[in-house]
């Protein structure tokens, strides 16, 4: 009964089935007026059969008297295949069967004519019986006639059934329009029409409205989802100002969040990488967490030691302490294999540690991490859980990784410093040798042969090689100063075309040779280290000239348009390019220029013919100048 219930509980379970009656229905009468239908026809059949049956036996008599009785047996047979028509139309399978005064006329029918054929057969042979077969036959067809009254009794009978059965299927068709209307103005019209007018409350703005659908179906259901609907927007309205104000909050939160890691970014990005620098990001991380304390270390390659590069309000007695910088023995050394880890020291387990013993029961450790890999540690401490730290964990988090980046961009700016250095210092050893110590060897030598000269007491040699001596002494002088020029030279704010007119200028005082110097720009400037390189190929070449071409002559010419195009040529007595190698053996003066070409991405050609003169061209192609640039950027 529950389950039935619960079946119609649906909409469309009770459209169904009050389709199913109604179809049902429509089939009984509609079956029922086709089987009358079918009835009437078969007993209209009856009907002319009965008829004709009259007429055939009034033939019969007819051929007796007129002695033309061939065809009689024939006639007789005809009559008997039109009763077994009448029977055969009677055991038709019909809803309504025919009523037994029909079969009782049909049999007594086929008894009679039975007798009838006897004395129509006697007649035909026996004249004196004709008169007497008038009088049978008169007989006979009462009983035809009788026949045919009852068909026409049940046929009008069955009329009357069929008006009937089309009466009440009028009165079905009505009944079920009624109720059609009436189930459908009562379980889906009245429904829609109470969500219209709840809908247009609502749009009039009276939150209040509720649906009282009683109707245990989808619309019960639709009805107390529209409920709920409007009491959550009524809520929402009532509490619109207050939710607005949370989310303000929420936002202006999220702003300053952005704002302070805007700023952090920015001013770790663009201030030295410093102790004052470290003491105010500290600073604000403390701010920002809550902390009373807070603390950052360092991890060794190795990844088990710590030292504390930056601290707030931190004793001396936990800076101090051994087990801080052991990452097994440290607390905070946990959260190497952890992500941001929170301690509580108030466990009794904990009261060995020195933190504790200072009143801070709370720690939090973040990583300081740069792809993936550790760098440090930043440690906050609390007297007591603060539920700010938490909101802004994540942020401390990505302040301590601004902080890894600075940190490892430090490195990377001491690591270049100190190739730099590495690499000048390569390059000064080169100018040592070249000019300072073969010019101290040659000395040495004419100190030996000196010495020789003086125990053989020959005092004419003795003044030669003094003579050597003291030239010798001006040489390395002179390459001293030149050398010293050379460390000493820093780019002014000056244009580069007026730094090339100042080392040319000072090359003629030093050597009273002719230089013609040319410049060419029209392309995009030079880096810095570009004019610095190339400044010192021009200071090495002129030394080199200076020292070993005996010229008079030098042209120098800078050219600045498709690509950048330094030439130093002199008229001197030049050298075989056949032996440069063994020559840029024992002069470095060669081979420090193409270091320094190599460092801005050129090319150093050298051409050379004895006693014609050497030409060097210096060339650097604009695509690495560029390249250059965003590095240097």
């Amino acid at each position: 009964m529950s389950m039935l219930k619960k079946y119609f509980n649906s909409i469309s379970n009770k459209l169904k089935f009050a389709i199913i009656i109604w179809l049902v229905g429509a089939l009984f009468f509609v079956g029922l007026t086709l089987n009358i239908i079918w009835k009437l026809e078969d007993r209209g059949i009856a009907i002319n059969e009965a008829g004709s049956l009259r007429k055939q036996a009034y033939y019969m008599v007819a051929m007796v008297q007129a002695k033309q009785t061939t065809k009689l047996p024939q006639e007789i047979q005809l009559f008997e295949n039109k009763l077994k028509h009448l029977s055969l139309l009677e055991t038709q399978t019909y809803w309504f069967h025919s009523n037994d005064q029909y079969l009782f006329q049909l049999n007594q029918v086929k008894d009679e004519f039975s007798k009838y054929k006897i004395k129509i057969l006697q007649a035909e042979s026996n004249l004196n019986t004709q008169p007497n077969l008038v009088a049978d036959t008169i007989l006979f067809i009462q009983h035809i006639d009788n026949l045919v009254k009852s068909i026409e009794k049940q046929n009008t009978l069955n009329i009357k059934i069929m008006r009937i059965a089309q009466i009440l299927l009028m009165l079905m068709a009505i009944i079920s329009a009624f109720l059609s209307l009436f189930l459908l103005n009562r379980l889906v019209i009245q429904p829609l029409s109470l969500l219209s007018i709840g809908f247009e409350k609502i749009k009039k703005g009276e939150l209040d409205t509720r649906l009282n659908i009683q109707t245990n179906d989808e619309f019960h259901q639709v009805s107390n989802g529209f409920n709920q609907m409007v009491t959550s927007l009524q809520d929402l309205y009532q509490h619109l100002e207050d939710k607005v104000t949370q989310k303000t909050i929420d936002l202006k939160s999220s702003n300053d969040k952005l704002t302070t890691l805007y700023e952090m970014t920015d001013f770790l990005h663009k201030n030295p990488y410093n102790e004052q620098t470290l003491n105010l990001f500290l600073e604000k991380i403390t701010t920002l967490a809550h902390a009373k304390t807070s603390s950052i270390r360092l991890l060794n390659q190795q990844g088990s030691q710590m030292w504390t590069i930056q601290s707030i309000n931190i004793p001396d007695i936990l800076l101090q302490n051994p087990a801080c910088a052991e990452t097994t023995a440290c607390l905070c050394g946990q959260a190497l294999n952890q992500a941001d880890l929170k301690i509580n020291l108030l466990q009794q387990d904990h009261q060995k540690y020195v933190c504790k013993k200072l009143g801070m029961d709370h720690l939090m450790v973040y990583h300081i991490r740069l792809r993936e890999q550790t760098l440090g540690l930043l440690t906050l401490y609390f007297e007591k859980p603060s539920t700010q730290t938490d909101s802004n964990s994540s942020l401390i988090q990505l302040l301590c990784n601004q902080l890894a980046t600075a940190i490892e961009n430090n490195r990377l700016i001491l690591k270049e410093k100190q190739y730099a250095v590495l690499e000048e210092r390569n390059i000064m050893a080169q100018g040592l040798h070249d000019s300072i110590a073969q010019s101290l060897s040659f000395m040495n030598i004419q100190h030996q042969m000196l010495n020789q000269a003086w125990k053989k007491q020959q005092y004419d040699k003795v003044e030669q090689h003094l003579n050597f001596l003291q030239t010798g002494l001006q040489q390395c002088y002179e390459d001293i100063r030149e050398l010293l020029n050379n460390f000493r030279f820093k780019l002014a704010q000056e244009s580069f075309q007026d730094i090339l007119f100042s080392v040319i200028e000072r090359f003629k005082n030093q050597t009273q040779i002719q230089v013609n110097f040319t410049y060419q720009s029209s392309g995009v400037d030079l880096t810095p280290q570009q004019q610095l390189q190339l400044i010192f190929i021009l200071q090495e070449a002129l030394s080199n000239i200076r020292k070993h071409a005996s010229a008079s002559l030098v042209t120098v010419h800078f050219n600045n348009d498709q690509e950048i195009f330094l030439k130093i040529q002199d008229n001197g007595i030049g050298f075989d390019t056949t032996l440069s190698k063994e020559y840029q053996g024992h002069h470095i003066g060669l081979s420090i220029m193409q270091e320094r070409i190599h460092q801005i991405g050129g090319q150093l050609k050298i051409n050379s013919i004895l006693n014609q003169g050497t030409c060097i061209e210096a060339t650097i192609n604009h695509n690495n100048q560029l390249e250059e640039n965003h590095a240097h950027y």
